[in-house]
């Protein structure tokens, strides 16, 4: 049931606390209706219930049963409601303090033991689902109800427990010293007993708030952190799994680099506002597309996103390469749409973007100080992929072979050639992954292809 979270009665809708108060209520009257009815026609089984009384009893109880029925039915009907339902809360509040102050005329304050515990037990149930500005109500009515039934049956105005008869039973004995001390000092440990729940309440209530407003609070922290580092950390820190953080692994990763070609260019080009919201558009549309991949967003240097695959989960070498190509189509053919959108608005500079990947082994894990860590890849082959990115052209993206072994079966690669890049001894086979790239790859004599005259990078 929406609303109703059994380990916290805080957290329930203000409908549904007075569904649980009526809900209580109407079962009890339930059972005492079924207790009455067997009085009636089994009058010898309890000889110190007052017959005559009996047909009263069910009567208020009945219709007491029959109003608890109905507020219940309508509590549940607004159980989805989180605005306050003032008239509701306090109908309910009265409906029950009415049930307290006819259960202690009928069975008697003192002469009957469910009288007191059932106050206690009402005002801990009060207490739990209201307020104690609302259960002030309940308090007043009831400590001034109560004392005029009893001083009303000491003065002989009114029965005392009518319910019972006069007799030698401790349940129906009507005590003829209403106001003696033995039953002051009653009256007076019920008070402290009332006193006790209510701080004992009031302190949980608080406690609650608090754990509430922190893990709120919390939320947030986590939600502002989680922009500031890789989702992925942020769940292993939640995790508890520290220690695969902070180590350094020699790990295969895809890696995967992109720029904005010609960005300075542009931002002399446009206004300072018009350059922010073009870069905000551009970075949370890539950062959508790296979440649905389950990629590691490493970091943003200006226009540039460094992204990997493989820590700190990691699946298989294939999948992660797959999920890294396939990333790049989806940002290359969204850079499509956002160039659409920003002429439409205006923008005569739209960017355009390169993408380069490369596989292989990396260090990876927490780099830094001590005052400050940083999750990051370095190595030889990040570096590759960094050039791979500056040698594509812009609207393409442009693999290693290395990555093209792992995906060739699934995504069409055109060969590039061989390049020798910087910091390389030996020439890397480049290849094209065009946008429209469809399963089946390609044959060993187009791989061959590419193996035309080294250039350097």
């Amino acid at each position: 049931m929406v609303g109703l979270n059994l380990n916290n009665p805080l957290a329930w809708t203000p409908a549904v606390r007075c569904m649980a108060a009526t809900g209580i209520n109407l079962v009890f009257a339930v059972l005492y209706l079924a207790v009455y009815a067997h009085a009636y026609f089994y009058p010898l089984a309890v000889p110190e219930i007052n017959q005559d009384f009996l047909p009263t009893a069910t009567l208020v109880v009945g219709l007491t049963g029959g109003l608890m029925g109905v507020l219940t039915l309508i509590s549940y009907r607004l159980r989805h409601r989180t605005a306050p339902t003032c008239w509701l809360t306090l109908s309910t509040i009265a409906l029950c303090t009415w049930v307290i102050i006819f259960s202690t005329y009928f069975y008697g304050f003192y002469t009957h033991l469910y009288a007191g515990v059932g106050i206690v037990a009402a005002w801990v149930v009060g207490l739990t689902l209201f307020s104690a500005r609302e259960m002030l109500i309940n308090l007043v009515l009831t400590t001034l109800c109560n004392t005029a039934l009893v001083l009303g049956a000491y003065g002989s105005f009114i029965p005392y427990a009518p319910f019972f008869n006069t007799t030698a039973s401790s349940i129906g004995q009507v005590n003829p010293g209403l106001m003696r001390p033995i039953n002051g000092i009653t009256l007076v440990l019920l008070g402290v007993v009332l006193g006790i729940v209510f701080l004992i309440i009031q302190r949980w209530k608080q406690r609650e708030r608090e754990l509430l407003a922190a893990s709120l609070h919390l939320t947030q922290a986590n939600d502002i952190i989680s922009r500031y580092v890789a989702i992925q950390l942020t769940n292993e820190v939640r995790s508890g799994h520290y220690a695969a953080l902070e180590r350094h692994e020699r790990r295969r990763l895809t890696l995967f680099f992109s720029d904005i070609q010609g960005f300075s260019n542009t931002a002399d080009a446009i206004e300072p506002e018009d350059l922010s919201s073009l870069l905000n558009d551009y970075l949370s549309e890539m950062t959508a597309i790296a979440q649905r991949f389950d990629a590691t967003i490493d970091k943003f240097v200006g226009d540039a996103i460094m992204i990997f695959f493989g820590a700190p989960q990691s699946t298989t070498d294939r999948d992660q390469a797959l999920r890294a190509v396939n990333m790049g189509i989806e940002m290359q053919k969204s850079m499509h749409v956002l160039r659409q959108k920003w002429a439409a608005a205006g923008i005569v500079h739209p960017f355009h973007i390169r993408i380069g990947i490369n596989t292989g082994q990396a260090s990876v894990g927490a780099f830094g100080s001590n005052q400050r860590l940083e999750y990051t890849a370095i190595g030889r082959q990040v570096n590759l992929a960094a050039r791979i990115q500056a040698h594509c052209i812009p609207d393409h993206i442009l693999i290693s072979h290395a990555t093209w072994a792992l995906v060739h079966d699934q995504i069409v690669c055109l060969p590039k050639g061989q390049v020798t890049f910087q910091g390389t001894h030996e020439p890397i086979g480049i290849f094209e992954v065009p946008l429209d790239a469809a399963p089946g790859g390609v044959t060993d004599t187009r791989a061959e292809a590419c193996t035309g005259i080294p250039l350097t990078v």
